[in-house]
């Protein structure tokens, strides 16, 4: 099975493996309000640094990895550009993501 290593900055044990899934929702969990995300940015700083409990969502399709930001409060940057919110874009192995202030760099699996 295919994973995506995620590498949280300024973490001494800030990395994260997960298994290729069609969906991978990335945000910070609300014992509130339900929300449940794939990648739980909570114990990096998520609520101080502006991840939004529903942020971003990686898709899977035709052996591509996307990237869509969901509206979030506070943005979402692949490489420095900042995205539209709702449009996927291609991630590529090494991207530097920024999801409100927390810098995550993606690393998977050639395909």
């Amino acid at each position: 099975m295919r994973e995506v290593l995620f590498h949280i900055e300024g973490q001494s044990n800030g990395s994260l493996h997960l298994p290729i899934l069609s969906r991978i929702v990335i945000g910070r969990a609300d014992s509130d309000g339900g929300a449940q995300p794939s990648l739980d940015l909570t114990p990096y700083g998520g609520a101080t640094w502006g991840v939004s409990r529903v942020h971003a969502v990686i898709t899977f399709e035709d052996d591509t990895l996307y990237l869509e930001d969901l509206d979030s409060t506070s943005g979402t940057r692949i490489n420095g550009l900042s995205l539209v919110p709702n449009r996927a874009y291609r991630l590529r192995d090494g991207d530097e993501l920024e999801l409100g202030q927390v810098r995550v760099v993606v690393r998977f699996s050639r395909f």
